[in-house]
């Protein structure tokens, strides 16, 4: 098992730019990485962040079973926006975590590996090196953490995440006792200390809403000044989410606890809002009825990738397919993450696409990390080819 991951390591350090056109030439996007199906090793959590000079961060985690005992992350680094990506470190033992900036440090917060606590570390030198994990919280009885790549907000001189605790799934039911909660810091209080972050009560699904799950939380932005928390539920068709909002940082208004219409919520999403347009803008997985198999959930439907907005965060609308194949069972641009940048959208993507050595072991178990550019993200209009898939 060690030469196998030692073998894999080699094999992503040698692969790691994106200048290499011949083998790369059947995904869509510009890729990252690049891990062959044999290896075993799955990449997942991609995440991305813009320095003030422009530069792009991303990063992702790996895993499938050589890699059991070392969870890690991996970083990158482009200067030439998104054409090219160099690898800078690889940061052990944290996974499921998401980047963000603030002064010019970029941060990486997720899970300790090895105990799954949460943790927090960062560089001041776009990724080179990074300081040792400090812990925020310490996972408690049978509870641990749970969460993704998903949005950093800030917001009057403070800093939110949100993220889950995960107990033990119930009846064998997925991820049928997660509890969603929002952190938050100021941004002038030294963030690697635990001290310095805030943690709202942490809220479980209600009976009264379907689904299964209550999972990855954004923390958004309301259009009334309150930080809200909006989370992934597993049901049928994929077009309700999890919804709350904060009464102070550390309190939740319990009569706001229930559900809101969101295209694409069986699967993770990211939310944003957008002082440009006056909108709230998400990359989802659409799950078409057009190219549903009998029986399959639209948690398992990735292959399709749209772009929606909505004026409120209550009603959405689709305004492109970004990336769409039929191939539900070997497909998937999922567990995307992205930034504005001026008038365009980047993201990166956890891929599973056709490749020279067997594509993808199947739509979840992606073989890339891809980069993508929306340009003018504004005016983005569904292409005539993918109009079919809305019917």
């Amino acid at each position: 098992m060690k030469k196998l991951v030692n073998v894999f390591f080699l094999f992503l350090i040698t692969n790691v730019n994106a200048q290499h056109p011949v083998k790369y030439d059947r995904v869509p996007g510009v890729p990252i990485v690049h891990a062959s199906k044999g290896l075993g090793v799955f990449v997942g959590t991609p995440s991305i962040a813009i320095m003030s000079d422009g530069a792009y961060i991303a990063a992702h985690d790996l895993y499938g079973d050589p890699v059991k005992p070392k969870r890690m992350t991996r970083v990158y680094l482009s200067k030439d926006s998104g054409k090219t990506w160099q690898f800078q470190a690889q940061v052990d033992d944290i996974h499921w975590a998401g980047l963000f900036v603030l002064r010019d440090t970029v941060y990486l917060l997720g899970r300790q590996g090895s105990t799954y606590n949460m943790a927090i570390t960062r560089s001041s030198d776009e990724g080179k090196t990074w300081e040792s994990l400090s812990i925020l919280k310490e996972k408690t009885g049978k509870y641990t953490y749970h969460g993704s790549s998903t949005p950093a907000v800030f917001h009057n001189g403070r800093i939110y995440k949100g993220y889950d605790r995960h107990f033990p799934d119930k009846e064998g039911q997925w991820m049928s006792d997660n509890y969603s909660f929002i952190m938050s810091a100021s941004i002038n209080d030294n963030l690697m200390k635990p001290q310095s972050w805030v943690f709202s009560d942490a809220v479980k699904k209600p009976h009264h809403v379907e689904g299964s799950g209550w999972l990855e939380t954004n923390a958004v932005l309301g259009k009334d000044g309150a930080i809200k928390g909006v989370t992934r539920i597993a049901r049928t068709p994929g077009f309700r989410a999890g919804y709350y909002s904060l009464d102070t940082d550390s309190a939740v208004d319990l009569n706001s606890v229930g559900e809101i219409d969101f295209i694409g919520s069986a699967t993770k999403f990211n939310i944003a809002w957008d002082t440009q347009t006056n909108k709230y803008w998400s990359l989802v997985n659409y799950p078409s009825p057009v190219v549903k198999p009998p029986g399959k959930s639209p948690g398992g439907m990735r292959s399709i990738l749209a772009l929606s907005s909505s004026d409120d965060l209550e009603k959405w609308k689709i305004q492109s397919i970004i990336l769409a194949t039929e191939d539900v069972h070997y497909h998937g641009f999922q567990y995307v993450d992205w930034q504005f940048d001026g008038e365009d959208i980047v993201f990166v993507s956890r891929t599973a696409y056709d490749d020279e050595t067997g594509g993808a072991f199947n739509y979840h178990d992606a073989n890339y990390i891809t980069f993508h550019r929306i340009e003018n993200y504004k005016e983005a209009r569904i292409p005539k080819e993918f109009e079919y898939l809305l019917r």
